[in-house]
């Protein structure tokens, strides 16, 4: 994966799998079928976010949630330049 997206940290690609995180419902699938989309979607966040006990690396993990969940609930997340340019205006102003 880290060939794919390029480097672990790539915003756009935590502030994606937030969005699907989100918005994932069972809908038609089976519940192993749901848990393995899940389940897949949280250890690709973990690559990018891996388990850490500093303080403040926790404290970005949580504001990247919280404009993630933000950026989704706006009328114009479904079009990710809008998506993108308000996620680098939030968190890169801090």
């Amino acid at each position: 994966m880290k060939v794919i997206y390029g480097n672990e940290k790539n915003p756009s690609r935590v502030l994606e799998i937030y969005k699907r995180l989100l918005e994932l419902k069972q809908e038609d699938k089976s519940v192993v079928e749901f848990y393995e989309e899940l389940k897949g979607l949280i250890d690709e966040l973990e690559m990018h976010q891996p388990v850490v006990t500093d303080a403040a690396t926790l404290r970005e993990y949580r504001q990247n949630l919280t404009v993630s969940k933000f950026l989704c609930g706006m009328s114009l997340h479904s079009d990710p330049r809008y998506m993108m340019r308000y996620w680098e205006e939030i968190v890169f102003s801090r």
